[in-house]
């Protein structure tokens, strides 16, 4: 789907920055780039720009430096074109260097909020988030069919920790908020429940 063609499309330009020691930025609308704009753009050399939503004449031209924008629907087209061409070429492969990776390389890099000092990019391994999925079941036994309910965004190291610790046994992940907590602990019935001590200590 559309979601597939765009994960195709920005690849290849991450790639393209990649090779440049370079990056580009995703961002979710225009007045979001045109509020933060003006600090990233003088700390960061950017090759492409692509906006998610919204339209590009919306952005604030002086702004982007001459960076190529790309809006949502280009990058579609940018990807269907991408994939077009990998099909019909002799040799799918060529375009694509394959390199081995070990447990101890990293496998994600988690940007903390700052709450407590300078915002930091914490380096976590592939070993990292394979424990976590190993000992998991000791804190939750759970088991195929159980169901799990969170009340963390899904960008959370706990949380995506939690995630593929559900994944590999086959339970089923329903997500809610402090706002509709009651209704989804009586809607769903879970059987777990994934959140961190903060959230427990704001309701009660």
């Amino acid at each position: 789907g559309y979601a597939a063609l765009l994960v195709i499309a920005v690849q290849k330009l991450l790639i393209l920055c990649y090779c440049n020691g370079s990056v580009g930025l995703l961002i979710d609308n225009p007045e979001f780039f045109n509020r933060l704009a003006g600090k990233f753009c003088s700390n960061a050399s950017m090759r492409f720009i692509v906006l998610l939503w919204g339209e590009k004449s919306r952005l604030a031209n002086n702004e982007t430096l001459g960076v190529p924008v790309f809006s949502y629907k280009e990058m579609v087209k940018l990807g269907r074109e991408n994939r077009a061409a990998l099909i019909d070429s002799l040799d799918a492969r060529k375009g694509y260097r394959y390199e081995v990776i070990g447990s101890d390389d990293i496998a994600t890099l988690v940007y903390t909020s700052g709450t407590t000092g300078n915002p930091k990019g914490v380096m976590l391994s592939h070993k990292n988030l394979l424990h976590q999925i190993e000992n998991l079941g000791v804190l939750g036994p759970a088991k195929a069919g159980d169901r799990f309910l969170s009340m963390l965004p899904t960008w959370h190291t706990y949380e995506r920790a939690c995630e593929y610790f559900i994944f590999t046994r086959g339970i089923e992940q329903v997500y809610t908020t402090v706002r509709t907590l009651k209704d989804d602990l009586r809607n769903y019935k879970p059987d777990y429940m994934i959140s961190v001590p903060l959230v427990y200590e704001t309701l009660y």
